[in-house]
């Protein structure tokens, strides 16, 4: 992410187009063009992100992989190549990230590029009935990622489909579901739903009809219809229900007072916290904007 002269920029970008070609080529035997691309992806991870624009080129010949007037070759390769090492599951950490991190700064920067990898991993959704992490489709294979016992694997993954998705936490959670991306939402202090801080266009999401039909339907936790179930209260008398919450609340503030358990709330800052600690700045953040508006 570091800033670079023009001078400067013009060698890395050289070195670019250098690296793009090798991309495309292929060296003597499956063997070595994996291996030829997977130092040509690490290099490929050390340029200037202003530098990676060299990725596309508006040269799109017959038989070229075009997408917005653009020649997508090389982000395609790169896209296929991630998948292949995802599949293998072998050294995640060593080398899937690599890729995965080329792609997201990628997309993170170019409009074009990030628009083909969503259009490729985040096509409209109509498969409503599956959970995301189920399959064998790309963004299947990414959202059980984002569960990873391997912190840097999952944040990685989940960082991808984050910028995919323009940062928009409504778009990442119809995606992935919100039991899947709470922990990002948790690191980025985004619980609270928003955008994170980075700055795209303002073009719309859309949605498929099968989407709109269902989404009254779909649990955001899980990111699926969920098959209706009995209301366990439903028959009670009001008496009965008060009974029931205030066996609930007792047993939840005696796990809460053995420290077994302890009760987290959102913050107004969108960050995790104890819960009397969130109401507690929730209180103050109020009484602030009350005065703030007395004092206009």
């Amino acid at each position: 992410k570091r800033e670079v002269d023009e001078e400067d920029a013009a060698l890395y970008r050289h070195l670019g187009a250098i690296l793009r070609h090798c991309l495309l080529i292929k060296a003597d035997g499956e063997d070595r063009t994996e291996e030829f691309h997977s130092h040509t992806v690490n290099l490929m991870g050390n340029l200037p992100l202003m530098c990676l624009d060299v990725l596309l080129t508006p040269k799109v010949q017959q038989g070229s992989v075009e997408y917005m007037g653009m020649n997508m070759d090389a982000v395609n390769i790169l896209l296929d190549f991630m998948e292949e090492r995802l599949d293998r599951g072998h050294k995640l950490k060593e080398t899937l990230t690599p890729a995965l991190n080329l792609l997201t700064e990628s997309a993170r920067v170019h409009r074009e590029t990030r628009k083909f990898l969503r259009f490729k991993v985040l096509p409209p959704l109509r498969d409503v009935k599956t959970r995301p992490e189920v399959g064998n489709l790309l963004r299947n294979k990414l959202v059980r990622l984002m569960t990873h016992i391997d912190t840097d694997i999952k944040h990685c993954a989940a960082e991808y489909l984050f910028v995919l998705c323009k940062e928009s936490v409504a778009r990442f959670v119809k995606y992935t579901g919100y039991g899947n991306a709470a922990g990002l939402l948790a690191a980025r202090g985004l619980m609270g739903g928003g955008r994170g801080e980075g700055t795209y266009s303002e073009d719309e999401d859309t949605d498929t009809e099968e989407y709109k039909e269902a989404k009254a339907n779909i649990n955001p936790v899980t990111g699926r219809v969920e098959e209706r179930v009995v209301n366990p209260m439903e028959g009670m008398t009001d008496e009965q229900k008060e009974f029931e919450a205030m066996k609930l609340f007792n047993m939840f503030d005696k796990l809460s007072r053995e420290q077994i358990i302890q009760p987290m709330g959102v913050g107004p800052d969108g960050q995790m916290a104890p819960l009397d600690e969130a109401m507690h700045k929730m209180v103050e953040t109020r009484t602030s904007s009350d005065l703030d508006s007395d004092s206009d």
